[in-house]
């Protein structure tokens, strides 16, 4: 699976937005506005899929994750 990523304006860096998909189904995500609290800045960033893009399967570093998301993570089964 590919990651929805968008570029927080802010600071340049990639955000997930929570969705994983793979590049067959990712134009069947609709382009409304959705909002995204940035976990680089910590702002909330309005985007569409317009201003997305998918990334490929490689996870990003941890440090890419928002810290509310480590207790989750920790539970994923290494692959």
């Amino acid at each position: 699976m590919a990651m929805v990523m968008i570029t927080c304006p802010a600071t340049g860096r990639q955000a997930f937005t929570g969705i994983e998909t793979d590049p067959a189904s990712v134009n069947q995500i609709p382009a409304i506005n959705s909002r995204l609290v940035c976990p680089h800045c910590g702002g909330t960033h309005v985007w569409s899929m317009l201003d997305a893009e998918l990334v490929g399967s490689e996870p990003p570093d941890a440090d890419e994750f928002p810290s509310t998301w480590a207790k989750r993570l920790a539970r994923l089964p290494s692959a």
